[in-house]
């Protein structure tokens, strides 16, 4: 993710880039209308390593996109405002030639947009002059107000709707794990389940005997979710990943959960945060960086806002080339990714279109990783150690197994180079990054409880830019506070392989809420 922060009075502070490089530059507020209490946030855009795949049928039709919203806080009677999330029209824009745009609501009010290549190509991408249009009125901002906006940027990829299998028809019969399967399939190995629409259902049967088409599991773990009651259909809004949606290309990154706390409130951050004391690294509660976390707090506290920084050499200054902004953000607990999700306007995604993002339409290959093979070679080490160019010492294509070298995960993207193979880039199959090993993800579980007594009531809600008082997600169809209904997907660089393979759902109902060292996050977004 990207940012750039300008006040409408003074010259905008030099960005900063992450993962593939996206900056946002030459930003300014521009055509106030105070009429209709709009302004234009006019722009210039790049980024590399983008695509556009064109084809038909859909499955083959596939991009990576930017996801950019803003934060402003106005300036009235003495004080700055909180940061608030700025409401968009999807009138009035302008799309830079090579581009388009798609708008995303929630609630009815636009809270950001993609923009991506209008047509086939790939490589990177130089675009000026792109324009959105700000709302200010909406925001309850006055004519009068001085404003600050930030504008944030994220990559994602968006993934065609197609049938799709989850299960990898792998027999796991006394194993400790559990996968999907189709519930009319009593042979071994067990058939995956085709998702054909948006609404399946969950089969209560594991045996072979239920319906051709529902989805079951082997449950032989205590956190792979109980069959339910009763053969019982997922929610019509349940997002099964059948339907076309967005997803992060790379987990979250420090830098980018850095920039969330750096909008929030005191008592905000107090909740996304393990720790407030001077010095400390925020997250692990630690004086010192653990595990590749260096997200830390100034030596000196002020009495409002903390402004926190990525200090991974633990030098005591802030955002050098070597602090590790693009490592992936680990400590995150659901509480934390579901804030993250709700404050960016995005939404958590589910285990299912974990599964879809990684392996496509394709068919199964038994016990394959996100890569869509057996093969895996684990990273033996780290060079360029949290720059923008940190990369594995050997060519692997997975960070997992403890290597006592690689201590923690590694630079979001760090597995690939522009001419790799999807094999050799650790990619799933439309581009998406890291799905198995470097974090756990917290997808949503097609269940609500690790005793099944009914299925997800989770929609596929998008977060509306606001957090509440208190610094937690608010909408009511996700997973709360206690975590139940989210788990644990795509293994870790410090779990064994078998974590990390597409299908495999050790902890897929596992509800866990204390920050992890082995665990990161990442958002989706239901295709505008």
């Amino acid at each position: 993710m990207q940012f750039l922060i300008i006040f409408i009075f003074i010259i905008a502070i030099p960005a900063v880039s992450f993962a593939s490089n996206v900056v946002l530059e030459n930003i300014s507020l521009e055509d106030k209308d105070t009429t209709n209490d709009t302004y234009d946030m006019k722009f210039d855009v790049s980024w590399d390593n983008s695509w556009r795949i064109t084809g038909s049928p859909s499955p083959t039709a596939n991009w990576d996109a930017v996801w950019l919203f803003a934060k402003y806080s106005a300036y009235s009677d003495g004080n700055w405002s909180d940061w608030g999330h700025c409401s968009l029209l999807n009138t009035g824009n302008v799309a830079p030639a090579g581009s388009q745009m798609d708008f995303a609501a929630t609630f009815g009010v636009y809270r950001g947009v993609f923009i991506y290549r209008s047509a086939a190509g790939s490589g990177s991408v130089d675009w000026n002059d792109a324009e959105i249009r700000w709302a200010y009125g909406t925001d309850g901002v006055a004519d009068s107000n001085i404003v600050k906006i930030k504008v944030f940027a994220i990559e994602m990829v968006y993934i065609p709707t197609c049938n799709f299998y989850v299960g990898d028809g792998t027999n796991r019969t006394g194993s400790s794990n559990s996968h999907f399967f189709d519930a009319a399939d009593a042979t071994n190995p067990r058939d995956p389940a085709l998702i054909t629409s948006n609404a399946p259902y969950i089969s209560n049967v594991n045996n072979g005997t239920g319906t051709a088409g529902d989805i079951t599991w082997v449950n032989e773990s205590a956190y792979a979710g109980n069959l339910p009651a009763a053969r019982t259909q997922l929610g019509a809004s349940y997002p099964t990943g059948y339907n076309a949606f967005y997803i992060m290309k790379y987990e979250i990154s420090q830098g980018q959960y850095k920039e969330f706390l750096n909008t929030l409130t005191r008592t905000q951050q107090n909740s996304r945060t393990a720790s407030q004391a001077a010095g400390s690294f925020v997250m692990p509660n630690t004086g010192i960086p653990y595990y590749r976390n260096g997200i830390r707090a100034p030596a000196s506290i002020p009495s409002g806002p903390i402004t926190f920084g990525c200090d991974l050499d633990g030098d005591g200054i802030f955002n050098e080339s070597t602090d590790g902004e693009e490592i992936a953000a680990n400590y995150l607990s659901w509480r934390d990714t579901a804030a993250y999700a709700d404050w960016a306007a995005l939404r958590p995604f589910s285990e299912l279109e974990f599964e879809k993002a990684a392996r496509g339409g394709q068919a199964v290959v038994a016990r394959e990783y996100a890569w869509g093979s057996t093969s895996i070679t684990q990273a033996t080490g780290i060079s360029n150690s949290g720059q923008t160019n940190e990369v594995p010492s050997n060519a692997a294509n997975c960070v997992y197994g403890n290597h006592g070298s690689v201590q923690g995960p590694l630079r979001c993207g760090s597995l690939t180079d522009s001419d790799d193979t999807r094999e050799e880039a650790g990619a799933g199959y439309y581009g998406v990054m890291e799905l198995s090993g470097n974090l756990f993800e917290t997808p949503v579980c097609v269940m609500d409880s690790q005793t099944g007594v009914t299925v997800s009531d989770f929609a596929g809600s998008h977060g509306d830019g606001s957090l509440s008082s208190t610094g937690f997600a608010t909408n009511a169809d996700w997973p709360g506070t206690d975590a139940q209904g989210a788990g644990f997907r795509g293994g870790d660089w410090l779990s064994s392989a078998a974590y990390a393979r597409v299908s495999a759902r050790h902890s897929a109902a596992h509800a866990f809420t204390p920050r992890n060292f082995e665990v990161g996050g990442r958002c989706a977004s239901t295709a505008p």
